[in-house]
């Protein structure tokens, strides 16, 4: 028997398909977590304090880390939006990232 299959959503932007890639890489996720806070406050700027980047891609995926922040950027909260700002990414980071991913001494 044959599972449903669930329909693609079509792209946001006309014919355009937007993919957000996130690295992998342990501790470091703390740059693209930097970049990302920025490039969404630049963007809340343009288009409102209630922005996140997951309003600009179709698709948003990572490696490892990069997995990580791309839950935080993805999942939603009880109204259907981002859980995380991506100005919450660095201060997770800095918080909890030494025991997500500990170092060798």
């Amino acid at each position: 028997m044959e599972s449903p299959k669930s329909p693609l959503q079509p792209p946001t932007y006309g014919d355009l398909i937007t993919v957000l890639s996130i690295d992998g890489g342990g501790i470091r996720g703390l740059i693209p977590g930097t970049i990302l806070g920025f490039l969404e406050s630049e963007l809340q700027e343009l288009d409102g304090e209630q922005v996140r980047l997951a309003d600009y891609f179709d698709v948003i995926s990572g490696t490892n880390t990069g997995g990580l922040v791309t839950a935080m950027l993805t999942a939603p909260d009880e109204n259907n939006r981002p859980l995380f700002a991506a100005k919450d990414i660095k201060d997770f980071y800095l918080e909890h990232g030494l025991k997500i991913f500990p170092q060798a001494r």
